[in-house]
């Protein structure tokens, strides 16, 4: 089972547009995970990244802000490729980041040297079969 389909899975995927589509589009586009949090501490959504990370409730960020920090050129990307409004794309973003990240980081914090794809695909199969 590949990782579409185990985020899919997880987090009540099924038709065009999904949640798991659209992390795996962002996890692809920003080249993994670790970049892509990277990203997001650098454009300013440290402290809600934190939350996710951290064990308790995750705040918010809001599809605005989700924008802002990963820029409207990687949205209309992911919008493109999943055949979504670029709105919509970061709506969803904004929802699925803070449960995906959630997810990978059971323990409160990354692992030491990063989540790589195959670190991914079977953190969500443990994850998906519990």
């Amino acid at each position: 089972m590949g990782i579409l389909s185990r985020l899919s899975g997880l987090l009540g995927g099924g038709k065009k547009g999904n949640t798991a589509e659209v992390v795996q589009a962002l996890i692809v586009q920003f080249g993994g995970i670790d970049a892509l949090i990277d990203k997001l501490r650098s454009s300013g959504l440290s402290t809600q990244l934190e939350t996710w990370i951290g064990s308790g409730e995750n705040s918010p960020a809001g599809a605005r802000k989700i924008e802002e920090a990963l820029g409207s050129d990687a949205i209309a990307g992911i919008a493109e490729r999943l055949g979504i409004d670029p709105k919509e794309a970061a709506a969803k973003v904004a929802v699925a980041l803070p449960k995906v990240i959630d997810r990978l980081t059971p323990a409160g914090r990354l692992p030491e040297g990063g989540i790589s794809m195959d670190s991914i695909d079977n953190l969500l199969g443990r994850l998906q079969e519990t």
